[in-house]
């Protein structure tokens, strides 16, 4: 191989390492970034529930959830930041439930009230084991 075509794929490997880690960056789990925030209360196979509690001023740092559902207990301002830098300002009320595909976003409670919700991320659903006929195809 020439020089060429080996500097070419070490540079094609170092991108790849390099988007690889920002991704993962970017793809941190919320209980780690912020354990004094969010903390698991209910686990299984199937979903994880987060309670969520972000009192006025704190912020959590960039995160991602996979598709989850939310109750919202209090009524509260909050500024979210989305990976790319766009920020969308949110007012949340208090019993108010909500659907959210997929996200990476950092928050900050810019309201005067704690946020306090649950999150209900859901898992990926198991696989079902292929049912076994206990006949042979084509039989009776």
């Amino acid at each position: 191989m020439s020089m060429r075509i080996l500097r070419a794929a070490g540079l094609g490997v170092g991108l790849l390492l390099a988007v690889t880690g920002s991704k993962q960056l970017l793809s941190q789990d919320s209980v780690k970034v912020a354990p004094k925030n969010v903390k698991v209360v209910f686990e299984n196979n199937r979903v994880r529930v987060l309670e969520v509690r972000i009192k006025p001023g704190e912020k959590i740092p960039m995160h991602s959830h996979p598709p989850h559902l939310t109750y919202t207990l209090t009524e509260f301002k909050g500024k979210y930041t989305s990976a790319d830098g766009e920020n969308t300002m949110m007012a949340g009320k208090t019993g108010a439930w909500s659907w959210t595909e997929a996200i990476t976003h950092a928050s900050e409670n810019v309201g005067t009230t704690e946020i306090h919700a649950f999150a209900i991320e859901l898992k990926e659903t198991p696989k079902r084991k292929a049912e076994v006929s206990e006949k042979p195809a084509g039989k009776k």
